[in-house]
């Protein structure tokens, strides 16, 4: 009796976990890796921003289809670090050789070490190399982290162009007196200002400084510009004017005559209409425009939210240059009852006593327990399979050895 449970049991485990009596014979294998042009390195070292190349030699030990080669590396925070090559069949006896570039990210952590696998596969087979791979910083190295363009990329020539810009430092040096230059040059159109100083990732010990900042708001003037598209040129100079990165984008002016900005002010909204969970909390923006040849001081004023969020804003009130721009943060927090669907807010911007704008402003509220609940019953509902799934077996072999016993215990009573 204890040996045919014991086979019920064996025959139900191969079903589950079949076994492959050819998992050791591989009809290809990798022969060599070249990487940098070293053939089987045991450490290499690469920078930052670099081109790495590796060249893979694959010799067929049999025919196979549809093989690929791919060399990545893991650990990247952001993305992919990967390269791979079309598919291709193998022959018996024949070397065949790929070549690869991974483009090693600019904002990849320097301080760590990586691991480089190289690997041919296919459905069935595949075989594996790896490699150490050891980063390093660029002595100077900057990167945009943002482009701000403030109404857009879409602007009507009776409209003047904001420009922020935000750098970051990824290279190994503090980098002091960044020049950023934002300029439109079919119109000979620039303005442009300067970050302080950029301190590096790896040495930055100092609270008070940076690793990225913003530009101050640069202000282009489009007024009596014809309508046309353009190139908008972003450029910024560093490490003494001896390096430097650029962007460009195309930018459309539209025309639309006879209309002016009333009291030399554009007050526009950045972000208008954004979706929130209950319980947590979004930020607005939108910013003043001062066009006007004396400094203005304003003030402002959120209203209309009580009932189902708080509110605040990062400033209560800011005096604005002339020529110049200020943005306005407001922080708002849905209560964790609020109820869900559309709610609007108002902003009033004031000078003095006197509302010189009112701005309108939505937010979506979602319920934050949907998505929890729904994934709590998923989860219930894959455990309660599994255990039924348990129970039946347990319950089929159970019945099949009380009937075999009955059918034994009918036999000796027939005797």
């Amino acid at each position: 009796m204890k040996k045919l449970l014991t086979l019920i049991v064996i025959l139900l485990v191969a079903a589950i976990f079949p076994v492959n009596i050819n998992a050791t014979q591989h009809p290809f294998e990798i022969s060599s890796v070249e990487v940098e042009g070293v053939e089987n390195p045991n450490l290499v070292n690469v920078e930052r921003g670099d081109k790495l190349n590796v060249r893979v030699e694959l010799l067929g030990l049999s025919q196979a289809k549809d093989v690929r080669v791919k060399a990545w590396i893991g650990g990247y925070e952001y993305d992919d670090v990967q390269a791979r090559t079309s598919i291709f069949d193998v022959e018996l006896g024949v070397t065949y050789v790929k070549n690869l570039v991974l483009e090693i990210p600019n904002d990849i952590d320097a301080s760590e070490s990586y691991t480089l696998h190289v690997e041919a596969f296919n459905d069935d087979d595949s075989n594996e190399a790896e490699f150490e791979i050891q980063v390093e910083p660029q002595r100077h190295l900057l990167n945009f982290v943002d482009i701000i363009f403030n109404p857009g990329l879409s602007v009507k020539n009776t409209q003047p162009l904001f420009v922020t810009v935000r750098v970051e430092n990824l290279g190994d040096k503090k980098e002091e007196d960044v020049r950023v230059e934002v300029s439109i040059p079919e119109l000979g159109v620039s303005q442009r200002t300067f970050i302080d100083e950029l301190v590096s990732v790896e040495n930055s010990n100092d609270d008070d400084e940076e690793t990225s900042s913003s530009s101050d708001t640069l202000l282009l003037d489009l007024s009596n510009v014809q309508p046309g598209t353009y190139t908008a040129r972003v450029k910024v100079d560093y490490n003494r004017g001896h390096d430097s990165i650029m962007q460009t984008y195309e930018l459309t002016v539209m025309s639309e005559k006879g209309v002016q900005p009333t009291q030399n002010l554009i007050v526009q909204a950045t972000s208008a209409s954004m979706n929130v969970n209950q319980g947590e909390s979004v930020t607005y923006t939108f910013s003043i425009a001062n066009l006007g040849d004396k400094a203005r001081t304003f003030n402002f004023e959120a209203l209309g939210y009580e009932s189902w969020a708080t509110a605040s804003l990062d400033q209560i009130a800011t005096t604005v240059l002339p020529g110049s721009t200020k943005e306005v943060r407001v922080n708002v927090n849905a209560k964790a009852d609020a109820d869900a669907g559309n709610k609007i807010f108002t902003v009033k911007v004031k000078e003095g006593n006197n509302v010189v704008r009112e701005l309108q402003f939505d937010a979506t509220v979602k319920g934050k327990a949907t998505v929890d609940n729904l994934t709590s019953l998923r989860s219930g509902l894959e455990i309660g399979f599994i255990v039924l799934l348990v129970i039946l077996v347990i319950l089929g072999i159970i019945l099949a050895v009380s009937k075999l016993k009955g059918k034994e215990e009918g036999g000796e009573s027939y005797y």
